[in-house]
């Protein structure tokens, strides 16, 4: 990564957010030992912000610190996904319910709009990969009009990073997501609340099933 730029936030702020970065798109691999001095040196800054960062990083449940041993990217085992994965779909199905209620009209246009988009994507590509940018899961649950439910899942979704930042990209899965997505959003489109709820149930047993399937494909954690 480019070295940051030291305007704005504090240093340890700024290498934060790039380790953060790295570590949800699936740059660095969980397991991965993060080399403090060697992160400093990338960054061009000393190891005193790199140390702060990591340390931020660990309270949220992405990286592990271990003592005489240093930090790593934190991996989740099957179990530890699964747990994750029921909070997440109470909160996905709650809050897909909540959107066939509460969404409006404008928010069903714009949901339908990013489907069509992702379509075009996933059908144009000669591997299939789901639009690494698309906020659908967001906007559903925008349209829930629920702060708790909204920042409950975000805290749940961190965690999952870990794992799911590849899970998009599998060329199988691609389309199938997209087949998912479209029958929860024309299941708020028609006001439907347990029409929606039992499709984003499916999505997430899907999407369970194919999380667990990238848990084998992550480096030892050089014990």
């Amino acid at each position: 990564p480019d070295a940051i730029t030291r305007v704005g936030h504090t240093l340890s702020d700024k290498a934060e957010a790039v380790i953060r970065t790295q570590i949800v798109s699936g740059e660095r691999l969980p397991g991965s030992r993060l080399n403090e001095v060697e992160i400093a040196a990338e960054l061009d800054v000393s190891r005193g912000p790199v140390r702060e960062a990591m340390q931020r990083l660990a309270r949220d449940g992405l990286v592990r610190i271990e003592s005489h041993r240093g930090a790593f990217v934190r991996s989740l085992d099957a179990g530890e996904v699964r747990a994750l994965f029921e909070v997440r779909a109470s909160l996905e199905c709650q809050a897909a319910a909540l959107a066939a209620e509460r969404a409006g009209a404008d928010e069903v246009t714009t949901l339908r709009a990013l489907l069509a988009n992702s379509r075009g994507v996933v059908e144009g590509d000669v591997v299939p990969h789901y639009p690494e940018r698309l906020d659908l899961h967001e906007l559903i649950v925008r349209c829930s009009r629920n702060v708790a439910l909204t920042r409950y899942l975000q805290l749940v979704n961190q965690e999952l990073k870990l794992v799911r930042a590849r899970s998009g990209f599998l060329a199988a899965r691609a389309p199938q997501a997209l087949d998912e997505h479209e029958r929860v959003v024309e299941a708020i489109a028609v006001r439907d609340p347990d029409a929606a709820a039992a499709a984003m149930t499916i999505h997430m047993e899907s999407a369970l099933h194919s999380t667990l399937g990238l848990l084998h494909d992550t480096p030892e954690n050089d014990r």
